[in-house]
């Protein structure tokens, strides 16, 4: 994970009124971040997942970013699988004193980047089971779903700010 700093200007009426400082943060498969302070919480996935959960009542918001669905419980956890990782995030909330009935999530990744694994149209591959184990973990712990893209065959590089929930996705093509 690495972090800089950033001003981002902010008009209103043609006028600068602030400039808000912010973290710029990376996510690498594996990591997860939450943060009380303004930060753009980053990833790029293709079959990995990457979930972002916002707490509106106190403006806060965390990322992670994982490689494969569930831990076989081998071994030592590892915020790599989609269950510990979630599970991981969610406990960083709380310690920021967010309720999970207060949260809600955005869902993304779980493409399929390689056409041998498309051929036989089953959808049953590591990105779609990434994504399942999401959608299965968020709704056992009551979290609603409010946006998600997901699937296909192209990387997404995805953007969060922390501060207002806000996501920003682009299509990176499979070439």
């Amino acid at each position: 994970m690495s972090a800089t700093m950033k001003v981002l200007p902010i008009f209103d009426a043609g006028d600068l009124i602030r400039a808000l400082p912010f973290k710029e943060i990376y996510l690498h498969p594996g990591q997860t971040y939450v943060s009380k302070e303004p930060a753009q919480i980053s990833m790029i996935l293709g079959s990995c997942a990457g979930i972002c959960i916002y707490d509106r009542r106190q403006s806060i918001g965390g990322a992670t970013h994982y490689m494969l669905p569930q831990w076989d419980g081998s071994g030592t956890p590892s915020t790599r699988y989609g269950n510990v990782a979630i599970q991981e995030l969610l406990q960083q909330l709380h310690i920021y004193g967010s309720n999970v009935r207060e949260l809600e999530a955005k869902v993304y990744g779980g493409a399929c980047m390689f056409e041998v694994f498309r051929e036989d149209g089953t959808n049953d591959h590591i990105g779609s089971r990434n994504i399942s184990m999401a959608i299965d973990a968020l709704s056992r712990h009551g979290i609603a779903i409010v946006a998600k893209d997901t699937g296909g065959e192209n990387g997404r590089k995805v953007k969060l700010q922390s501060e207002t929930g806000m996501v920003s996705v682009s299509l990176i093509r499979n070439s």
